[in-house]
């Protein structure tokens, strides 16, 4: 799980609505795991200003400037974002002003690729079942793999992503029959586990991929966060605290 920290605390709910969510997924969609996230926050006149610290796990193929380029388009892309949504309610703008991002400590070394689940507590046995029958499963085929990781919605929604990061680039057509082969695959593990009516999507990625426009695509969802956030009444409080009420 990820720890998140936001100072001051009181821009937590903001932070991790609008920032810390898709930041975790667009990562984890190429395969680096987020340990640990902390947020300073500053507002002036107008401008709500964002620091990042990223502690993270990646996989060797990239290189630290690399991950750096990712980050920088992915939060550029999140503060227009909660500007255009939850900003223009407040008529308020977000920016963030630099990130680091630091490695976290190693996990012991195990044979083969890396397996991570995202998913509510209440599905995460079924889950964890299918991730491991998987693995196997790819393992069985010699599909060598650096991530695999299964991802369902936070609100329940019957919908699992499955995301295959691969460690060497491979041709398109490879990546698609192999995604047909996880989506085919999981779904029959599913029946298996009385869960058929999750809806299955896989993806195979390579390190010529960048998932994070992918990840970032969803406006509607980012809209709906930030109306839930107008909402909250210790955010309300907040921003009225700041000069900034909402408008019309």
């Amino acid at each position: 799980m990820v720890t998140l920290t936001v100072e001051p605390p009181e821009y937590y709910p903001v932070i991790d609505k609008l920032f810390a969510g898709p930041i975790k997924d667009a990562l984890e969609a190429l395969g680096v795991e987020l340990v640990d996230m902390k947020a300073g926050v500053k507002p002036v006149d107008r401008t709500i200003r964002v620091a990042f610290i990223f502690e993270v796990r990646k996989p060797e193929t990239f290189l630290p400037a690399e991950l750096d380029s990712i980050l920088s388009g992915l939060l550029e892309k999140l503060a227009e974002d909660a500007t255009k949504t939850f900003g223009r309610l407040y008529e308020a703008r977000f920016q963030v002003v630099g990130f680091r991002v630091v490695e976290a400590a190693a996990e012991t070394k195990k044979e083969g690729g890396r397996l991570i689940i995202n998913c509510p507590d209440d599905i995460r046995r079924t889950i964890e079942r299918l991730g491991k029958g998987l693995t196997i499963y790819l393992k069985d085929k010699r599909v060598k793999f650096q991530t695999l990781v299964l991802s369902m919605p936070s609100d329940g929604r019957p919908k699992l992503t499955v995301t295959l990061l691969l460690p060497e680039q491979t041709s398109q057509a490879d990546k698609e029959a192999l995604a047909r082969e996880l989506e085919y695959k999981a779904s029959s593990y599913l029946r298996t586990l009385n869960a058929d009516y999750i809806r299955v999507e896989a993806r195979v990625l390579d390190p010529e991929d960048r998932a994070v426009g992918t990840v970032m695509g969803r406006i509607d969802k980012i809209e709906r966060e930030a109306e839930e956030l107008a909402e909250m009444e210790e955010v309300r409080e907040l921003m009225s605290a700041l000069g900034k009420t909402r408008g019309s």
